[in-house]
């Protein structure tokens, strides 16, 4: 089947009578690549004998011409399915019959890279010869086709959006390009902050997200600030510490602790067995969903740090653990009694990690973080035994056997100690993901701002594609993703693999990035990026190594600059200066430079920072 030739489109789609958003985004995504693809021009191409389906029988009524309602529901239970089918002169992409109709949009985006080759794993500044990669051909023609996504392997598949190291300006220029590589690399969900939130409400980032069948968990260190606001805010104008001071936690001295708007430490500031202060926090909860459909997870997040709770007599006879799993279990009963399908977040991690709770409600999630008290997590180990089988794996289960969902928060961008530095540990994510769907885990979250992209791509495109098909080996996600580095993809083959071989367990997600700059044959990491700047036949090709090498040479010198600070050529304040994405304000390539202390010096930029 042609579907265009001589710059021209040869078929008809055929949408559903009544079109969803997300049905009208699939078709126009499948256009827009099309056209890249090809050149070919659009026009009007109603009767044409060539189709192209976009939707299921449930919804496309062209569609029950080549499958049952019953049978598509049978090899497509959903959710997040999808089946791609071809013959003769029809083409169909079509979703499993589930809420948010993610599937319909992954059959699109598989199409376009299982069947027409492109590579949609990378994004970076507009205007750039650089990101996904999109073959060039006059003509398009598929044979038969007959493949079956049936659903989705690991239902949560989340970006922890946050911003600097703490919450900041969500009108970053790399937003919109951002949310459509989640969607692309099948990440459904984004876990932020109120703020941030409210900030994606006016910039219309809320509004692309939406199209794309991604959902919100919204809350994190505000949700204090935004559900029971001390000076009131506005949903919630009332002052609640003067109305009431005693829904917040009692200190030491007598005092009711007051936070201030930015400060994000204390800990769980609330008093947790207040009962009306409960009942107020779930009626603000209510309400705040009736304005906010797309949010259908609240995160009631404690502050950060390590303080004492609550000193009144009722929360003093009972463990810090105790009282927030109390507090949130009471607020996630009372909002399912009007929003059954809403879930309540509690994170646990440090010293409110462990489970001490027999009996919770279903309707909460566990959000547990691989950061115990002891520290963060070893990283690594292709059979995933750095998180499977460990203390975090068994804290995590008692969770489950309480009665609520659990989610990991991980790190695959290393975390905030690790200065973004590469940190190369996709290897364990197929085990990780299998043993996910054995345990009844339902996936994980990974800290993620759209400004650091390139620092651990391959981490965090092989946890979206394979959370979603456990069936993907690590060799099958690097075919894909290298396909951006054109003739020059098996030489960043041999490096991505050389640097997950390195990385092995040995160290945490803190401190692996400078365990692998200090084991690494420097030498022959650069003699390989240079060989592949050389194979690279193409400008997107060589763009896209030259940000995959920065990462590595910004790797290699914030290790170095750590040890000596003397030997700072300015290289570092160079990459940031002109590539640099960190900072709000600040576009960028879609890569972190995240050292504030380099300095100018003298460095004069060659071939590696001239991008096409």
């Amino acid at each position: 089947m042609k579907i265009t030739e001589n710059k021209k489109f040869l078929c008809q789609i055929i949408l559903p009578e009544n079109p969803t958003l997300r049905e009208k985004f699939a078709a126009d995504e499948l256009k827009k690549y099309i056209q890249k693809i090809s050149c070919a021009e659009f026009g009007e191409m109603s009767g044409c004998e060539k189709r192209i389906l976009i939707g299921g029988p449930e919804r496309n009524k062209a569609a029950k011409e080549i499958i049952t309602k019953e049978k598509f529901n049978e090899i497509v239970p959903g959710p997040e399915g999808f089946l791609i089918y071809s013959k003769e002169n029809v083409l169909l992409l079509a979703g499993s019959n589930d809420a948010m109709e993610r599937g319909t949009v992954y059959a699109v985006y598989e199409f376009l890279e299982r069947f027409l080759g492109c590579s949609l794993a990378v994004y970076s500044k507009q205007g750039v010869d650089a990101g996904e990669f999109i073959p060039q051909t006059d003509i398009i023609e598929i044979k038969d086709i007959n493949y079956v996504k049936s659903c989705a392997d690991v239902p949560y598949r989340t970006a922890i959006v946050q911003y600097d190291s703490w919450v900041s300006d969500p009108n970053h220029e790399l937003n919109g390009q951002f949310i459509s590589w989640l969607c692309k690399n099948r990440y459904n969900r984004i876990l932020t902050w109120a703020s941030i939130y409210e900030g994606y409400k006016i910039n219309g980032m809320l509004e692309e997200a939406n199209k794309r069948g991604i959902v919100f968990s919204v809350g994190h260190h505000e949700s204090t600030q935004l559900f029971l606001p001390p000076e009131g805010n506005k949903y919630f104008p009332e002052k609640y510490y003067e109305t009431h001071p005693e829904y917040y936690k009692l200190l030491p001295d007598g005092t009711r602790h007051f936070m201030k708007k930015g400060d994000y430490n204390g800990q769980f500031i609330l008093c947790a067995r207040n009962e009306e202060g409960i009942k107020t926090v779930a009626k603000n909860i209510i309400s705040w969903l009736e304005k906010n459909p797309q949010a259908d997870t609240i995160c009631l997040w404690p502050n950060d740090g390590n303080s004492t709770y609550c000193m009144c007599s009722e929360c003093q006879k009972y463990s810090k653990t105790a009282n927030y799993t109390y507090f949130v279990d009471s607020v996630a009963r009372l909002v399912n009694s009007v929003k059954p399908q809403v879930k309540i977040d509690q994170i646990a991690y440090g010293d409110i990690l462990d489970c001490e709770s027999e009996k919770i409600s279903s309707s909460v999630i566990i959000d547990e973080a691989t950061w115990h008290s002891c520290g963060l997590r070893k990283v690594g180990k292709p059979d995933g035994s750095c998180l499977n089988g460990t203390v975090y794996e068994d804290v995590i289960l008692k969770w489950k056997n309480s009665g609520a969902e659990v989610v990991y928060y991980d790190y695959l961008m290393g975390n905030y100690g690790a200065f973004q530095k590469w940190m190369p540990v996709a290897d364990e994510m197929q085990a990780i993901c299998k043993r996910f769907c054995e345990k009844g885990i339902k996936g994980l979250g990974t800290q993620f701002e759209t400004f650091n992209m390139w620092n651990n791509v391959f981490n965090y495109y092989t946890y979206g594609r394979t959370a979603y098909d456990t069936a993907l080996s690590l060799a099958d996600n690097m075919e894909r993703f290298c396909k951006i580095f054109g003739s020059a993809s098996e030489i960043i083959k041999e490096i991505i693999l050389y640097g997950e071989n390195i990385v092995d367990g040995q160290c945490d997600i803190e401190k692996s990035s400078t365990y692998l700059i200090k084991n690494i044959d420097l030498s022959k990491v650069y003699t390989l990026y240079e060989k592949a700047l050389e194979t690279a036949e193409t400008k997107l090709a060589r763009n896209n190594v030259r940000l995959m090498r920065m990462v590595f040479r910004y790797s290699h010198l914030k290790v170095e600059k750590d040890q000596n600070p003397e030997n700072d050529n300015g290289e570092i304040y160079y990459m940031s200066e002109k590539f640099n994405s960190y900072l709000s304000g600040k576009e960028g390539y879609g890569i972190a430079i995240c050292d504030k202390d380099c300095i100018k010096g003298n460095f004069e930029p060659d071939y590696w920072y001239a991008f096409e």
